[in-house]
Parts: structure tokens; C-alpha cells; sequence
């Protein structure tokens, strides 16, 4: 089949597959400005009017399902099925891995109940459910696909539900043996037979999908259909390849769905779904002898194993209090492609729960920063899903639920039920939070000092107050000590620190633990029931024995590990990070030649360049964000100091700069040259920063963030210095209820670029200024980070595989037609993050910061209080 340029609004953009339900391709809606996948149906539907009736019909049905789980259907044109553009790898990829672990199968399947219940509900089974129809999204979201479409292509409507036609692979791709066997597997047995089916086929499939994401391989195989099928009539499956951890509630669901007899079948998902939600709920053991047996004797023993020891070592441990006298080191990679990221100062990106068994950090990936949670048991980490942009993770007690912090809210995410809920609004710099189990949460913020909120929600007061008087700048990292007591860091300069305790009921009198310059404060109870403070003294990650009861530390400092960047605990596993990639800035021409380095590696996160090309304004991570200016020597040198600065913005004469800043994040400027001092230009109570300034120095364009909209596009008249013009308001430009970002001013000023994720993923965007007009799409498969060439017919953005892509643009008078995107060069490995990159002046050449070291892995130590009974050797 030849591919066709458009069908109807849709402009066809490339391939995705071919088979026997046609050709898939994927496709801009230009009326929507968002990506879509197109089936495209087979050659025999076109000479069959009533066929194309019903599958109209039944298409018709199918667009009517909105759930988040559920692949959606957009509508139907001409012997096409217009459905959402679903990326990411299926749930068959997932399984070729290996098996699934239990902690990361159960809620997969949860979800996949979830949506079969609302489908069922309405009328509507899936009949061809299979691991190969679920997608798991780049966000983590699950996504069950072609709902439906096996009765919608039937080829004898009077005789769907009794004929084996509901199987589209079967009968339409009767060659492909392979794909076949993996159909059949899925079938339920009065399917195979070709008799009715209803809903309990899809909660055979359903039992099928499970057993095989524990299992590692379906219930039911052959090496022929016929086999397969054979094995599906007749064949008991094999229970004993269920993990022993597999709880009873699970196998005896899984016996239920994959009976034989439809009668004596689960009749509704729906209590599916209630199993596994009591079985997640409840802690997973081992089941019969032989495993507690050879569980309660694995320990340190098994760690030649590494990872698939660290398993078995811990659910021994839970079962066994005793103390060990060992410690294992084991290493865990990040997800594929993406960098650790720690808060600096007293916040930090990583934390161990409670109980020990997982550890949840802030990673990003494909341009994304968000939560992932890793297992120490199981084979890799997974994304929490609605944690976009995340910072500072901390555990409740019961290890079940993570707290953290995320545009301008403090939320709670059910880690089992995967349910986020908020807890207050945070109007500054979050650094740090802790969960107490008498039911609330302490945070700090930035200058301001400590809080306490209620952990179900509710207004937050004021706990701890910072002491500006006496040179304190800020309180964070709290912690919560065992017997109503509560531990946290108070910085007073960048050389200056000290750790304070003090009771949970009167925490104006507190005690001092320690004084000296510290990053990365961490309180452990070790699984022996010693107390622990554990910080980083320079890149050293160091422990001292703590006494609650006295509130003193009773043990010489003792070096655990170097170099650290950042340390979490819990009971008895320490992880830690050993760096935060350094990264250099390096000039790249048009066709991606490395051509020259700028500066030394440092942990750079943005950047601009001056308008002359003489400068680039930085931000340095660390203790505090700072701007710092590079000559084109390299040569650096800082702009602002003790504060959190983002964000730098230059003035169209290179003499002024405007940053996010201050208590919460406003509009900033300061001299370019230093000369003055930071001024606030706005004043508001929602989060800000600059994104550009128009060539005519009279108008600058910034993000202001509502708990309400997200991120929008608001712009404001300055003077030539920056200052804000007598009698100039900020105006709302573009105000939504999704993240617009990254807006850059056409060098005439007559358009804007920005980015926004209305789609459901980011895209390119264009827009007339100084009233929004229609919105233009760029970007064509995802994009971020516009920027325009210097004479306005180029617009430059990232796509989501990290190519810098490039797009000619034809204006004329009050329109702007943009050409299809095209590649000059993907970006260098690890390249992710605020401004990924920054076009010269001439628009020749290219300023990537590029990753400079190697991404390390995460460390974790089993174990690791023992280290602190021995000698150096040991250590």
C-alpha cells in the first residue's frame, strides 16, 4: 500500500507498521496541532459498503471510551481509524527482559483491570487482549490499545460472536506463524472454539497477561497453533513457575480468571481489581517452607549474586531481626539515557524508604525530570507517574507513600495504589521534608525556615524560624528522630553549617549537634536499633553514632565512602550517588562538528549568550544557584551570590540582566557588569522567571506559575535597563490549564516561540504578537526549547531522541507557514535539561553543554552500620 500525503486534516508524517489490520502511520492533526496514529484499514474493506457501515459503527462505539488507560479513538474518516499516537515500548518488550517483579507486576495489572472494568461497564471488550496491545508511556503511564477493533473488523457481522473472525491475527495474518502462537496464547477456550464470547474472554486474557508478567512466558504455548491452541483447551498451566513470593490471593485470582469453564470463571474484572489492591496492600512474604527456609539463610552469604542476592537478603533480614556482621556494596544504573539530579545544599534528589526495600530519586530522562523507584529486589527502576518535575522525595513511615515537591505544591503519591493527592501549596524554595508518625510533615523553605502541615492535607504554619539576626540564612533537611524528636540543618553562609535537634512539641529549644560545613544531612536507624547521623563533608560521606535520648553524638566520625555527592538511608541500606555529572560547554557548528571547548566542566544547568557574543551567562548548581558570566576566554566569574538565581535573561544591549529569584521566585535584575544590586522588578505571589527580551528593549516575556493554569505566558513593558515602565502592568499572552514554556520573542517581535504539553506530550509553537492569533505547530513528534535563527525564516528546537532540529519558515504579512522539520544532528549523549542549547549571534554555530564524565551509577551498601564497627581494611 502506498502511502498517502494527507487523508482528510491529517498530514501523513511517517511509518509506524504494517499487518494484517492494515498500515499504521503516524500523522499531524493540523486542525488540533497534535500527533495521532492512522490505521489505515485493508484493501477488502473497500469494496464492502456494509462492512465499512459497521466498522463506522463500531469505531464510533469505541471513541466514546475516555479513560487514562485506555488508547484513545479520535474518529473515523474513509476506510481509516483515527486514534491517539501511543509512544513508548509495549508490555511484550517489557516481558522479553525477563519477569516482572511482583512490586512493579501488580500494579501494571491493576491498571489493566482498571481499564477493562470502565470498558466493560459500557459494552465494549477488547477481545484480543495480549501483552503486544500494551504500551507503557515515556511519563510511565500505562496504555491498553486497539480496543475493540477485533469485532469492529469482522468480516461476517452476522456472525461475530460466533465465529473465529474475533481474532483478527488469526485469520488475517494466517502466515506468520510467530505471531500467531502469540495470539493464540491469549485466547480463551470458547474462543479457540469459535463459540460466543463475552466479557470472561477478556478476563482469561487477563490471566494469561498476569501469570506472564510473573511467570516470564505465557501459561499456554506450542510450537504450532495448533499446539497452542491444543495447550489452551486442554493443558493445566504450570503454578509452579509463579515466584515464591507470588501471594495466595494472587494465584488463587489467577486459577479463578484461567478457568476453563466460563460459569465457573471470575465474572467481573472488577474484582480482579479488588484482589490485587488487597494484595498490594498487604506486606508480600514468601510462601511455603522451603523458600522461608532458603530465604531465612541467604544473607550476606548470597551477595557474590549482587543484585539478585540484595533480594533475598532483605526479605531474610525483614524475617529475621538478628544482626549481621557483613556489608555488601552493589552498584544500580540509571534509567537509559538520563542523569541523576540532587537538590544540592540540604535538599536532596535521593531517598531510601523506611523499611529499607526501595529507594525512589529524581532522574531526567528524554528531557524529563520526574520520580523513579527502584526495588532492591527487582531487575529496574520504573517512573512514578504525575511526578514531572519533582524534587526532594521523602517516605511516610509505613514505607507506602512518597511525599515531594512539584511546581509550587507539596503532594503525596501512593506508591500501590499509584493515587496523587495534595497536600498544601509551598510559596518559596522547598528544601527538604520529613513525615513523623504522629500524621504530619515538616518542610523547609528557603530563608524562611521550618513548617508543619498535616499529612492529609491542610494549611501549613510556621514551625522553626530562621535567625537572620545571628547570621542564619535558611533551615532544611528535617528529619524525624524516634521519641518525639525531630533533627534538621541551619545553614549561615556557604562555609558555615551546623545540625540542630529538638522536640517535636517545643522546637524553639533546641540543641547543637554538630558545626561544620555539611551537605546531604541524613538520620538513620540501622536494623539494630542504633541511631545514626550520616552527612557529606566535602565529597566524603561520613556517620557518627547518635544518642536521642541525650541528644549527643557518642562516636568518632567515621568515613563511609568518598567521593559522595549525595546519601540517603533506611533500615540498614544506605544509597548514595557518587557525582552529578560535570558539564562543558562546547561550540558545535551547522552540521554538528565539535569545533571548540568554552570554560571548564562545572555543573552548568542554563545558559545565554550575550547579544554581542562576548559573554554567556550561566548557572552554576551547588549550595546555592548562582549566575556567573563567561568571557571568550572561558574565563568565569560570578554575578550574584548567596541566593537561589535562575534563569538569566540579557538585555538587548548586554548591559542589564533579569533573573528568577527571591522568596517566592520574582522578576530580578541586576548590572551586567556588577556594578549593582539585585532590584525585584515585579512582586507576586506566584513563581516567576524571565524567558526573553525583545529586541527593542521594550517588552519582556516570563512564566508565571498558578497552582491553577501551571505554567503560562505573561508579558510586561520595561525600561531599557530593565526596571518596570511608570505605569506598565504585567498582562496574561497565553493562559491555559497546561505548562507553556520556553517562550522566545521573533527577532521583529511580531511572533512567539514557546512550547507547551496541551497535547499530552511538549510541542513546538507559534503564535502572532502582541495578540495571540492561531497556534502554528512546529514541531512535529514532540519538541521543546525553540529558538529562532537572526533573521526570523529559521526556528530551531529539540526533538524528543535529542536531535537539534531545524525548520524554514515562509512569513509574509501576518502569517507564517512553517516547512516540515528536519535533522542536523543529534545532540551528544547525556545532553538534557534547562536550555540543552543556545544559538550564536550569527546563527552559524551552536553552544551545547555536554556531559563531561561519565554518568556514574547508583551505590547502595547493605548492611552498612557493620562498617562502623571496623577497622579501615574493612571499610
Amino acid at each position: 500500500m502506498s502511502a498517502p500525503s494527507t487523508i482528510a486534516h491529517y498530514r501523513i508524517t511517517a511509518k509506524l507498521g504494517e499487518g494484517g489490520k492494515g498500515v499504521v502511520y503516524r500523522a499531524t492533526d493540523t486542525r488540533l496541532n497534535r500527533e495521532v496514529a492512522i490505521k489505515i484499514l485493508p484493501e477488502a474493506f473497500a469494496g464492502d459498503p456494509d462492512r465499512l457501515a459497521r466498522f463506522t459503527r463500531e469505531a464510533q462505539v469505541l471513541a466514546s471510551l475516555n479513560h487514562p488507560n485506555i488508547a484513545a479513538v479520535h474518529g473515523v474518516e474513509e476506510r481509516a481509524i483515527v486514534m491517539e499516537l501511543v509512544e513508548g515500548p509495549t508490555l511484550a518488550e517489557r516481558i522479553a527482559q525477563g519477569r516482572i517483579p511482583l512490586d512493579e507486576a501488580l500494579p501494571i495489572a491493576r491498571l489493566i483491570a482498571e481499564a477493562l472494568e470502565y470498558a466493560h461497564e459500557r459494552g465494549v471488550i477488547h477481545r484480543d487482549l495480549k501483552p503486544a496491545n500494551m504500551k507503557t508511556t515515556p511519563a510511565g503511564r500505562l496504555k491498553v490499545l486497539d480496543f475493540g477493533l477485533a469485532k469492529a473488523m469482522s468480516s461476517e457481522p452476522s456472525q461475530a460472536e460466533t465465529s473465529a473472525s474475533i481474532s483478527p491475527t488469526l485469520t488475517m495474518r494466517a502466515t506468520q506463524l510467530g505471531v500467531i502462537v502469540g495470539t493464540a496464547a491469549y485466547m480463551s477456550p470458547e474462543q479457540a472454539r469459535g463459540r460466543s464470547v463475552d466479557k470472561r474472554a477478556d478476563i482469561w486474557a487477563f490471566g494469561v497477561v498476569l501469570y506472564e508478567m510473573l511467570a516470564g512466558h505465557p501459561p499456554f504455548t506450542g510450537e504450532t497453533v495448533s499446539d497452542t491452541l491444543a495447550a489452551v483447551l486442554k493443558t493445566d498451566p504450570d503454578w509452579s513457575a509463579l515466584p515464591n513470593g507470588t501471594p495466595l490471593e494472587i494465584r488463587r485470582l489467577l486459577r479463578r480468571c484461567l478457568e476453563r469453564d466460563p460459569q465457573r470463571r471470575l465474572h467481573d474484572i472488577a474484582d480482579a481489581r479488588i484482589e490485587i489492591g488487597d494484595a498490594l496492600e498487604q506486606p508480600q512474604m514468601p510462601d511455603g517452607p522451603a523458600a522461608r527456609k532458603r530465604l531465612r539463610f541467604a544473607g550476606i552469604a548470597a551477595v557474590s549474586l549482587l543484585l539478585g542476592a540484595l533480594g533475598g537478603w532483605l526479605l531474610s533480614h525483614s524475617r529475621n531481626p538478628a544482626y549481621h556482621e557483613s556489608a555488601a556494596r552493589l552498584q544500580f544504573q540509571l534509567p537509559e539515557g538520563g542523569r541523576y539530579i540532587s537538590a544540592g545544599a540540604f535538599g536532596g534528589g535521593l531517598a531510601v524508604s523506611p523499611d529499607g526495600t526501595s529507594v525512589a530519586f529524581v532522574a531526567v530522562v528524554d528531557g524529563t525530570a520526574a520520580l523513579w523507584v527502584r526495588s532492591l529486589d527487582g531487575s529496574q527502576a520504573r517512573p512514578l507517574l504525575g511526578t514531572a518535575g519533582a524534587t526532594s522525595p521523602f517516605w511516610s513511615p509505613d514505607s507506602k507513600t512518597l511525599a515531594f515537591f512539584s511546581f509550587g505544591r507539596l503532594q503525596a503519591l501512593d506508591i500501590l495504589r499509584g493515587t496523587l493527592s495534595k497536600i498544601c501549596d509551598v510559596n518559596g524554595v522547598f528544601i527538604g521534608g520529613a513525615w513523623s508518625n504522629d500524621g504530619r510533615i515538616l518542610f523547609a523553605i528557603r530563608d524562611v525556615g521550618i513548617f508543619q502541615v498535616p499529612a492529609a492535607g491542610g494549611s501549613p504554619s510556621q514551625f522553626t524560624t530562621v535567625d537572620h539576626a545571628h547570621g542564619e540564612i535558611s533551615h532544611g533537611a528535617p528529619h524525624i528522630l524516634p521519641d518525639g524528636k525531630f533533627l534538621y540543618g541551619a545553614n549561615s553562609d556557604l562555609q558555615s553549617a551546623a545540625v540542630y535537634a529538638a522536640s517535636l512539641q517545643d522546637p524553639s529549644r533546641r540543641v547543637r549537634l554538630l558545626a561544620a560545613p555539611l551537605s546531604g544531612l541524613t538520620y538513620a536507624r540501622a536494623n539494630n536499633g542504633e541511631d545514626y547521623l550520616l552527612w557529606i563533608q566535602g565529597t566524603t560521606l561520613v556517620a557518627q553514632q547518635l544518642d536521642v535520648g541525650k541528644l549527643r553524638l557518642t562516636s568518632d566520625t567515621i568515613s563511609l565512602a568518598d567521593p559522595v555527592a549525595a546519601v540517603s538511608a533506611g533500615s540498614g541500606v544506605l544509597v548514595y550517588a557518587a557525582s552529578v555529572p560535570l558539564r562543558q560547554f562546547r561550540w558545535f557548528d551547522r552540521a554538528g562538528n565539535d569545533t571548540e571547548a568554552l570554560g571548564e566542566p562545572h555543573d552548568y544547568v542554563f545558559c545565554r549568550i550575550s547579544p554581542d557574543g562576548r559573554r554567556v551567562a550561566t548557572v552554576y548548581a551547588g549550595l546555592n544557584t548562582d549566575i556567573w558570566l563567561l568571557d571568550t576566554r572561558g574565563v568565569a566569574s560570578r554575578l550574584t551570590s548567596r541566593g537561589i538565581h535562575i534563569m538569566p535573561v540579557w538585555s538587548p544591549d548586554g548591559r542589564t540582566i533579569l533573573f528568577g529569584g527571591g522568596q517566592p521566585f520574582n522578576l530580578f535584575r541586576i548590572p551586567a557588569d556588577g556594578s549593582g544590586a539585585e532590584e525585584r522588578i515585579i512582586e507576586s505571589k506566584n513563581g516567576q522567571a524571565p524567558m526573553d527580551w525583545s529586541r527593542d528593549g521594550r517588552l519582556v516575556l516570563y512564566n508565571d506559575a498558578t497552582p491553577d493554569t501551571g505554567r503560562d505566558i505573561w508579558t510586561v513593558e520595561v525600561t531599557p535597563e530593565g526596571k518596570l515602565r511608570p505605569g506598565a502592568s504585567p498582562r496574561p499572552y497565553i493562559r491555559a490549564p497546561f505548562n507553556q514554556v520556553a517562550a522566545r520573542f521573533s527577532p521583529d517581535t511580531r511572533w512567539v516561540a514557546y512550547q507547551s504539553d496541551d497535547s499530552g506530550r511538549a510541542e513546538v509553537y507559534v503564535q502572532s504578537f502582541p495578540e495571540p492569533g492561531e497556534k502554528i505547530g512546529i514541531s512535529t513528534a514532540g519538541g521543546r526549547y525553540p529558538e529562532w535563527g537572526p533573521d526570523g525564516r529559521e526556528l530551531f528546537y529539540v526533538s524528543p531522541d535529542n536531535k537539534l532540529m531545524a525548520v524554514t519558515l515562509k512569513v509574509g504579512t501576518g502569517s507564517l507557514e512553517p516547512s516540515l522539520p528536519h535533522e542536523l544532528f543529534p545532540l551528544p549523549s547525556g545532553v538534557t535539561g534547562l536550555g540543552p542549547f543556545e544559538l550564536a549571534p550569527n546563527g552559524q554555530r551552536f553552544l551545547i553543554p555536554v556531559v563531561a564524565a561519565k554518568v556514574e551509577p547508583l551505590s547502595v551498601i547493605v548492611n552498612w552500620p557493620t562498617l562502623l564497627k571496623k577497622g579501615p581494611a574493612a571499610r
